[in-house]
């Protein structure tokens, strides 16, 4: 009986794994990334307390947004075997610079998210370049050929948004912002 209870209990670990984090990139997914983030947007938002609000005590919330460019004509030119490690590569960058109460997630396809709480604007923005420059630096070598990596990235910090979405969505109009700029830059909305 035990024996079926441990082996129970290791299968619910790995459905919740499943349903919240992406396998190729060991990163959240959309759905763990949301209900974590939305953990922590509660707390910014909605949780102070009384007199946290009288001392205008303020836990700042940051977004960054970011798109892998050009990715469509990676998996194009290179099959989707690379695109994966495309993925993966950044997904370790990601790991690596942030700390561990930075809650990262693949939304879909090539785009990343990252909440980061306890972050003004200007230490977002730093990170955001910091994450840019390793992505750029990063190049992926195939064969004989290297290929070169770069993101665009869209940041922003709670200001009075309503919801989540409407933070990653401002954020996320900030990358496209990046991407119509030219590219392989950091955009910040205010």
């Amino acid at each position: 009986m035990k024996r079926k209870i441990k082996d129970l209990l290791e299968k619910i670990k790995e459905l919740e794994f499943l349903a919240y984090f992406d396998e190729l990139t060991n990163v959240y997914n959309r759905r763990g990334f949301l209900k974590e983030s939305e953990k922590i947007f509660k707390t910014v938002v909605y949780k102070r307390k009384e007199i946290e609000r009288r001392i205008g005590y303020k836990i700042p919330l940051s977004i960054i947004f970011l798109d892998i460019d050009d990715f469509k004509m990676i998996n194009d030119k290179y099959g989707h075997k690379v695109g994966d490690l495309v993925l993966k590569k950044v997904a370790k960058i990601l790991r690596e610079r942030l700390r561990d109460s930075d809650i990262i997630g693949r939304l879909g396809g090539e785009e990343f998210v990252i909440s980061l709480i306890g972050c003004d604007l200007n230490s977002a923005l730093k990170i955001a370049e910091e994450l840019r420059k390793k992505i750029e630096k990063s190049n992926l070598k195939i064969k004989k050929e290297r290929i070169k990596l770069t993101a665009s990235f869209g940041v922003v910090t709670y200001t009075n948004e309503k919801t989540l979405y409407d933070l990653i969505n401002k954020a996320d109009k900030a990358m496209y912002k990046a991407k119509k700029e030219g590219k392989n830059r950091v955009v910040i909305l205010t």
